[in-house]
């Protein structure tokens, strides 16, 4: 098993600010462990996370899965968590190896033009949990309010990553059991997208799981 990324450098204080990682985050990269053969075949030339946090994932595959440089991009629309990812690529020495783009954005609304059909692997432990709207004030409730059915943002993500990869690229997302794996594959068969669930995992309060998305 790939070691979990040092986050040695963060403080209570930064988690009251950012999302810190949870069974969720591990499930996510134990999913990447699973699909390993596949993302190195893959040989991604661009990676994108989609609500990067604390740069967990996002640095776990720098580290991992990207043998030669590869071009980072990590969106978050908090920029304690665009300051946080740049930290965490940083502690684990990868500034030098690949590049990092870090985007303060909602999603990747300035740069879907841009990267069409170019990003070959895309990441995203989103916020799933179902509440009365995904429009909230409070930072660290942006990390998990989902809205109705918890997919409000999944499903604006789904649709973006449809646009965003690559011929053979493939995106992972962390779910819920509430969300309904039906509807996400509906969703993505809307938008030309195949679907399968790769990892489950039930923690005292939850039921999780991974989707792996690509192509037709």
């Amino acid at each position: 098993m790939f070691p979990t990324p040092d986050l040695s450098h963060f403080t209570r204080n930064d988690y009251s600010q950012i999302y810190e990682p949870d069974a969720d985050s591990f499930l996510l990269l134990d999913a990447l462990e699973l699909k390993l053969n596949e993302i190195l075949e893959l040989k991604p030339l661009i990676v994108l996370e989609f609500g990067s946090g604390s740069g967990i994932a996002t640095t776990f595959v720098a580290k991992n899965f990207c043998l030669t440089p590869s071009l980072f991009f990590a969106i978050d629309i908090n920029p304690y968590a665009c300051y946080s990812t740049k930290r965490t690529f940083e502690q684990n020495n990868l500034h030098h190896k690949h590049c990092l783009n870090i985007v303060q954005c909602n999603l990747t609304d300035p740069l879907i033009e841009r990267l069409s059909s170019k990003v070959d692997l895309i990441l995203f432990n989103p916020p799933y949990v179902p509440t009365e709207t995904s429009d909230v004030k409070e930072v660290i409730e942006r990390t998990y309010a989902g809205g109705k059915q918890g997919i409000e943002v999944i499903e604006k993500a789904i649709e973006q990553a449809s646009r965003l990869l690559s011929s053979k690229g493939l995106f992972y997302m962390v779910a819920l059991e509430e969300n309904n794996f039906d509807t996400l594959k509906e969703l993505a068969n809307q938008v030309g997208l195949n679907t399968d669930i790769i990892l489950k995992r039930r923690t005292l309060i939850e039921r999780l799981f991974v989707v792996e998305f690509q192509r037709k």
